[in-house]
């Protein structure tokens, strides 16, 4: 016994110290790197935070050339550019030292290129993807020819200003006579389509563009005149459509292609690299579009415009791109000092991603190593290889990395460096001190909240949470009233401000949620406070300072409004809702925010939030089973959010079906690349520890099996045993059965009869009445073996029957009759 308990604390102390191994987080960036575009003379910066406190910060800058400062898609090399340390004077830590901000002031092109932060844990270093910062700026519109034009009723007009360079992307609008013209296809386009036209579109048209920089009005004219009396002609472009158009995966693209004439063109289209895709595509005046866009839509469309008068033909090529994949076998290795290492990731992307190795924060520059694009070859493995390996794939779309850790076991011999001539001991490879750490991986608080103002008085409040530590029970969120704008500049510090909670609690499962009652032109900060399954709390990270503008909505071009199309019931919890949002030109939204509330309440809506601007379908769960929804839609940006579509009712599932409830899917994220291998092991650990606490229960089990077979044996030394024994078996016979509870309390060593008999022979009836004789005749006595309501150990001394010999005979009789049935049973049932 005492061997294999042994045996079980050494299983399971191996198991937790690798689970504390494996399960324990990889240092990791935490932030997400972004694309900066910043206006001369303007300050900006750059946070880089770690989700363990490193040793030391570091930053590396990637100099773009003065041609590319305002390119935010020119190449930069990991592997080949140039690079340079910046000032340590330039950044700073904050007092958690997990982060580290870089401080930047853009007085010149000088500071675009590629940041990328460098955390050191002792010799091991973890680089980030880089964050690209490039000068903002917007030059003059390129020069164009005027255009007349005299076309026939019905005709789709397609004519394109030629939008100037600028960085950001501008918006492009178009005026006729001086009046805006509001977009007629709601498909993100550069053009004037106008289908249909009538004389009411006769007019002259003018451009106008503009980003961060500057707006700018174009010179040049378009005349358009619908006339019924146009001649007859051919079909002809009034402008030129696009021949080339570069697309990403998911994407919604149209490919303009429309003439004018008379009679009025038909258009035909095909794809001469292979097929227009179902279900998928559709057919408007003024183009085709194609949605979610796949690589089997890559090549080469046509389209084909003909009247009886003739034809014309114009070819255009889609591109398709799909930002850099990258998957490993595995994140950690332990390899021995002089053993060949070759390791292999397999890395997807469209085009293909240039590819870079990283060992401890640099390009790998080193004779024993080898690298060809996905492999890398250590010939042989030195002790200095050992740290953070990390692989780079970068192309037009985007920048991603892999990690794998490698622990390089030294050799147990002399070695040339060895000089005291001793045995060479196992180097530690540096690990940060799970230990130091453990306290605090147990609580993850929330993302800083992202704001979106929805009216003069509300805003709506999105953040995230970490899938790992403790489970969260609620969410409050708080807000700091830092007083109106204009006259925040005087008291920006806001001494007397304090932090407001709103009241409700927010459950678990929301990550959204709307602030009322503010007060417009006011600045606030918000925080997102989370209380967990330990009755503990931890806040967010506080968000920037936040305008409460009063009409902070373009009433010129307000963001789409969702159609919902239609619902379906999925489980008794949840519904999924479709729907469909054709963008307005120049608007850019981040998301939607799904409203839902039960159709019989008169409270308010909760919202869910849908990130990505191409998604357009959407499962709701955590709902009540067998109820009725009204559920309503409303576009976003970091602005603002459109009005809301039209009510849909949707009815969830009664509870008679078991099919489990979906949960929504957060947005992926390259914070889970260990979290399936931590899990694993904790799930053996479990099942393990499990096991040993069965087999330790059953043990214990036997002994105690074993222990009160020799006590039943040991009783039949003497009466009073006898009498515990009567009360204690379980009968065998069918006729009567008796149930003594679990942990019955024992009087002078005896169970205390707690007993349900079910009689099924009423001739019975006879020798239970004498049996209750028996037991009342206990319950008078005063002998302390009768106290518990047990029949007298010894009926000679029992002073209750010594005058009545009749009767004292009459009860041995009785007493050993139900001896030998008690025996009998006993028995039967060992």
């Amino acid at each position: 016994m005492d061997g294999f308990r042994v045996i079980c604390t050494i299983l399971v102390t191996v198991l937790a110290t690798r689970i504390s191994t494996t399960g324990a987080d990889r240092e990791r960036m935490v932030t997400k790197a972004d694309l900066i575009t910043v206006p001369i003379n303007f300050d900006t910066s750059i946070v880089c935070t770690m989700n363990i406190i490193p040793d030391n910060f570091q930053w590396k800058f990637y100099p773009l050339s003065r041609k590319q400062a305002s390119n935010p898609k020119a190449h930069i090399s990991l592997t080949h550019s140039h690079y340079e340390f910046v000032d340590a004077n330039k950044y700073e830590n904050t007092l958690s030292k997990k982060t580290s901000t870089l401080n930047l002031q853009a007085k010149s092109d000088d500071i675009a290129g590629d940041y990328q932060c460098l955390a050191y844990y002792g010799a091991s270093v973890v680089a980030s993807i880089p964050w690209r910062l490039t000068i903002a700026n917007i030059s003059e519109f390129p020069p164009q020819e005027k255009i007349e034009v005299t076309v026939l009723p019905g005709n789709t007009i397609n004519w394109r200003c030629d939008p100037p360079e600028a960085n950001p992307e501008p918006y492009l609008d178009y005026h006729k006579n001086g009046i805006y013209v509001p977009p007629f296809v709601r498909v993100m386009t550069k053009s004037l389509i106008i289908p249909n036209v009538t004389t009411d579109n006769s007019g002259s048209y003018t451009c106008k563009s503009g980003n961060v920089c500057n707006d700018k009005v174009s010179s040049v004219l378009f005349n358009l005149k619908v006339d019924k009396r146009a001649p007859r002609e051919p079909p002809k472009f009034i402008i030129r459509p696009k021949s080339v158009y570069n697309v990403t995966k998911g994407d919604k693209v149209l490919l303009e292609c429309s003439a004018v004439g008379n009679p009025i063109p038909q258009v035909v289209w095909r794809k001469t690299t292979g097929i227009i895709p179902e279900g998928r595509s559709e057919l408007i005046a003024g183009g085709l579009i194609i949605k979610n866009i796949s690589e089997s839509d890559d090549g080469i469309y046509e389209c084909t415009l003909s009247n009886s008068l003739g034809k014309i033909v114009h070819s255009i090529t889609l591109n398709y791109n799909d930002a850099p994949s990258i998957n490993c076998l595995q994140d950690s290795i332990d390899v021995i000092q002089g053993e060949n290492l070759d390791l292999e990731c397999t890395v997807t992307g469209t085009p293909e991603p240039e590819i870079t190795w990283f060992l401890n924060g640099f390009v790998t520059k080193d004779n024993k190593i080898i690298t060809e694009g996905n492999k890398i070859f250590f010939k042989p493995t030195e002790k200095r290889h050992a740290g953070n390996l990390q692989i780079f794939a970068r192309n037009i779309v985007g920048t991603v990395y892999s990690s794998i850790f490698i622990k390089v076991i030294p050799l147990m011999s002399t070695t040339q460096d060895n000089v005291s001539g001793k045995p060479v001991q196992p180097a530690r490879t540096h690990r940060p001190n799970s230990r130091k750490f453990n306290k605090h991986a147990k609580i993850y608080p929330p993302s800083k909240p992202n704001i979106t103002g929805i009216s003069d008085e509300a805003v709506v409040l999105r953040w995230t949470v970490q899938n790992k530590g403790l489970p969260i029970q609620f969410f409050k969120v708080q807000y700091k009233d830092f007083g109106p704008a204009d006259q925040h500049d005087h008291h920006s510090k806001s001494k007397g401000s304090k932090w407001n909670t709103d009241n409700p609690e927010i459950d678990s499962h929301i990550r959204s949620y709307q602030v009322n009652n503010l007060k417009p032109d006011h600045v606030y900060k918000f925080r997102i406070a989370a209380v967990y399954s330990n009755s503990d709390n931890k806040n967010s990270p506080n968000s920037d300072k936040f305008h409460l503008r009063k009409l902070d909505f373009d009433k010129r071009n307000p963001l789409p409004v969702p159609l919902i199309t239609k619902t379906e019931s999925i489980n008794s919890t949840a519904v999924k809702i479709y729907w469909k949002c054709d963008p307005s030109t120049n608007i850019t939204i981040d998301g939607f925010f799904v409203n839902y509330n039960s159709a019989s309440s008169a409270g308010d809506y909760t919202k869910a939030t849908v990130d990505g601007p191409q998604t357009n379908s959407f499962i709701l769960s955590h709902l009540q089973p067998d109820t009725v929804y009204d559920i309503k839609l409303q576009s976003f940006n970091s602005k603002s959010a459109s009005d809301f579509s039209s009510i849909m009712k949707a009815k969830t599932l009664g509870l008679t079906s078991t099919t489990p409830s979906p949960r929504e899917s957060p947005p992926a994220s390259s914070n889970t690349e260990t979290a399936g291998i931590s899990k694993l092991y904790v799930f053996i650990a479990t099942g393990v520890l499990g096991a040993c606490v069965v087999l330790f229960a059953a043990i214990g089990l036997l002994l105690f099996c074993r222990k009160q077979s020799k006590q039943k044996k040991a009783g039949t030394r003497g009466d009073r045993d006898k009498a515990c024994d009567d009360h204690h078996h379980i009968q065998a016979d069918a006729t009567e059965y008796v149930v003594s509870p679990k942990g019955a309390p024992r009087t002078n060593g005896c169970v205390s009869p707690n007993r349900i008999t079910i009689t099924a022979n009423p001739l019975a009836d006879a020798d239970n009445k004498n049996q209750n004789m028996i037991e009342m005749s206990c319950l008078s006595s005063q002998n302390n073996n009768c106290s518990t309501g047990q029949p007298s150990v010894s009926g000679e001394d029992s002073p209750t029957n010594s005058g009545d010999k009749k009767n004292k005979n009459r009860e041995k009789r009785i007493r050993n009759k139900h001896n030998v049935d008690s025996n009998t049973a006993g028995e039967n049932y060992v």
